[in-house]
């Protein structure tokens, strides 16, 4: 049975463990309370030090101020860039130099603040005990350094100049090229950075001189490549009319746009290009040009003899011909199949250089020529070319009679010039030692035949004799019977 006395000890047993129950429950809450408030505290944790700065207990606003006001950079800094005898100081606003104090503050604060909750309070006790060191160095702001160098270049850049070649009378003259310079950009500017980066990291005089990077640029066309250019290799010529005075002025402004044109090693002549448009702001008046089938005027006529001559002289020469058209009817001033035409932009004459060797061209009027020379390099001056050209069929065209009313009885006008047709073969002829050593066919131009048109006035009935001799007549006047070059009644002349 038990005692009081036992009772009493046992109740006092009771109170003590309910005493120590609780005291075990309230330092359980606080410890919780505690570390709840040490990983949440918005201040750095204790013993964070920024470049032996200690941050402990502070907040970012006052961590960024610390760091603005002890943190000390570099704000002395010169550099001078140097090229000869000229010299550039550097803006320091180009070049600043400063720490990333947000991003410091951010990395020192997020101490203790990442991870489970254990081990965030690892790390807070393990930095607090034994402290955690962060070391940073400032940066170079280079944003606008690229415009800096790049305008300095400007002051040092020099454009090379080009050999030039200037041919009169035969006479080759040859101006020597002139090379240039230029800053090499890239590597100044990584030159700039390296030598403040050096400054940043190791520290040593705030003053630093830098030497401009300059490269040498050679000129695009040099003295020793016109060198090669040696004498005429080919000459051709055709002859016009000097009484057409537009035509001929039309042939002189043609002549001076391609005068003096080199032509490099595989480089393409395109004449269209080079004679710019026919207008009349470019020199060129209006004279008779073959549009379809006639003869009328326009602005640049005449400006198919210079294609004409000037392919002549690139067959000649044995350039390579990329593209030619021949006209719709034969022309006066050259055998059928060895013209060239023009037009607008859709047809044009191109050839290319196929030699090792520059080829200058020469074009101006002689009297009644139109002159193109080519000059250049002749490996095999033994070797000639001439161009011939075969008629192989004929095509004779037909007249027709329309009645005018608006002409007087008996009287006729041509409409529409008649002109035979023909099929012709053009021939490479190769000399050596004006020997011919073969001959190679080039190929075959048809020149469709164009029906004339003769309108007449009314007129009374005749007898059948009279409009026979009358139909003769009018198919006889106008003949393209002479196809070698000569002048013909008709003349086209464009």
């Amino acid at each position: 049975m038990e005692t009081k006395d036992t009772k009493r000890l046992r109740s006092k047993s009771n109170y003590f463990y309910i005493i120590l129950l609780i005291l075990v429950l309230v330092l359980f809450v606080g410890s919780i309370a505690m570390f709840y408030t040490i990983i949440n505290q918005n201040t750095i944790a204790k013993g964070v030090f920024v470049n032996g700065i200690n941050l402990s207990g502070l907040t970012k606003t006052e961590a960024y101020s610390k760091l603005q006001s002890e943190l000390k950079t570099i704000d002395n800094l010169k550099v001078v860039l140097k090229y000869n005898d000229m010299q550039f100081i550097v803006p320091y606003d180009d070049i600043k130099i400063s720490y990333d104090y947000a991003n410091i503050v951010n990395k020192a604060y997020s101490i203790g603040k990442n991870g489970n909750i254990l081990n965030r309070i690892k790390t807070i006790y393990e930095v607090g005990k034994h402290g955690r060191y962060l070391e940073y160095s400032p940066e170079a702001n280079y944003k606008n350094l690229d415009i800096f160098v790049a305008d300095i270049s400007k002051k040092i850049d020099k454009n090379p100049v080009d050999a030039k070649i200037n041919i009169s009378n035969g006479k080759i003259n040859i101006t020597n090229d002139i090379s240039g310079f230029q800053v090499d950009t890239d590597k100044t500017v990584n030159d700039i950075k390296s030598a403040v980066d050096n400054i940043i990291n190791q520290g040593g005089d705030s003053t630093v001189k830098i030497p401009i990077s300059v490269a040498k640029v050679e000129a695009n066309l040099k003295a020793s490549d016109l060198s090669m250019i040696k004498s005429k290799i080919v000459t051709y010529s055709t002859q016009f009319n000097t009484g057409d005075v537009n035509r001929s002025e039309n042939l002189a402004v043609a002549a001076k746009a391609i005068n003096g044109k080199l032509l490099m090693p595989g480089q393409i002549f395109s004449l269209n290009k080079t004679l710019g448009p026919r207008i009349i702001q470019n020199g060129y008046k209006e004279a008779p040009v073959i549009i379809g089938n006639k003869l009328v005027p326009d602005i640049g006529g005449g400006v198919c003899q210079v294609a004409t001559t000037l392919y002549n002289a690139a067959l000649r020469a044995d350039l390579k011909i990329d593209e030619r058209y021949h006209h719709t009817f034969p022309v006066g001033y050259v055998s059928p199949g060895q013209d060239a035409t023009i037009s607008g932009d859709v047809l044009d004459l191109k050839f290319e250089n196929p030699t090792k060797y520059p080829i200058y061209i020469e074009s101006y009027l002689s009297g009644n020529n139109f002159v193109v020379n080519l000059y250049g390099y002749n490996e095999d001056p033994e070797k000639r070319i001439d161009i011939y050209s075969e008629i192989v069929e004929k095509y004779e065209p037909k007249v027709t009679y329309v009645d005018d009313p608006t002409l007087p009885a008996g009287v006729e006008k041509v409409d529409v010039e008649k002109h035979t047709g023909y099929k012709v073969n053009t021939y490479r002829l190769i000399y050596e030692n004006n020997i011919l050593k073969k001959k190679e066919f080039l190929y075959t131009d048809i020149y469709k035949p164009v029906d004339g048109v003769i309108k007449r006035g009314p007129k009374k009935a005749v007898d059948e004799s009279t409009t026979k001799e009358s139909n003769q007549k009018a198919n006889s006047d106008i003949s393209t019977d002479d196809l070698n070059g000569k002048s013909q009644n008709i003349n086209p002349t464009d």
